[in-house]
């Protein structure tokens, strides 16, 4: 009788084990987290007139790209109208991004740069806009100095501030005319600094951009002048998309 018992359960022993080598344990697929630095949004912070602001990217707008004439000179002035022209191998291009708070006080950062159109591809909508082919050339790393001339001469890459709300009027480029304003001194912002700190490739594709900065800001002429301090710039880049 013990003996038929432990036949009985040597067998049932080998059966199990059998069950276990045909059917493995299937383990559960891991759960891939979520990289933190996808869930980042575009922000930027930084001191004027003593105070702290901390700005979000608009939701009304979205970037602007911007096609300027390069290089441009006057010809001419005739009855207070001005004739000009410029590089016609060239292009300015830039990306604008607005930041503003819940009381419409805000920013607009533009990084800019001249591009030959052999570096650039025609985007057809009605009217031709050419951006850069390298679209990340435009972010990469390091300093940049301000675009002073810009909407005027278009000789100079970089970057232009313009502030809206109680700072309206406020930028650092000079007014567009030619023939009535002079061009801005570059000692105005000989104390400034603009630099792009890091420029680091998500797993989705896009990119986050990190900046540092501090500026002077005033009229288009020069006058008004007020500093920017403590500037720190945030932005998810996705070169996929044509609005950055």
């Amino acid at each position: 009788m013990k003996f038929k018992n432990l036949l009985g359960l040597g067998i049932a022993i080998m059966c199990l084990a059998a069950c276990k080598k045909e059917s493995p344990i299937i383990e559960p697929p891991a759960i891939e987290k979520t990289d933190p630095l996808e869930l980042l949004k575009d922000s930027i912070s930084y001191i004027i007139d003593g105070k702290q602001m901390v700005q979000k990217k608009s939701k009304s707008r979205s970037n602007s790209l911007r096609n300027a004439v390069a290089n441009v000179k006057l010809d001419s002035l005739v009855k207070q109208k001005e004739y000009t022209s410029g590089d016609k191998d060239s292009v300015m291009f830039g990306v604008g991004f607005l930041f503003e708070d819940e009381d419409r006080n805000g920013i607009e950062i533009s990084l800019l740069k001249k591009y030959n159109k052999n570096q650039a591809q025609p985007q057809t909508n009605q009217t031709i806009f050419f951006v850069p082919k390298n679209k990340l050339d435009l972010f990469s790393v390091g300093e940049r100095k301000f675009a002073m001339d810009f909407n005027r001469n278009n000789s100079q890459n970089g970057v232009v501030f313009e502030l809206f709300g109680d700072n309206y009027g406020l930028q650092t480029n000079g007014y567009s005319s030619l023939a009535y304003h002079a061009l801005l001194k570059p000692e105005l912002q000989s104390q400034s600094k603009f630099e792009v700190t890091n420029l680091q490739k998500l797993k989705s594709g896009k990119y986050l951009l990190e900046a540092k900065f501090n500026a002077s800001v005033y009229r288009g002429d020069g006058t008004n002048i007020k500093k920017i301090e403590s500037g720190y710039l945030r932005l998810i880049i996705n070169p996929e998309n044509i609005y950055f």
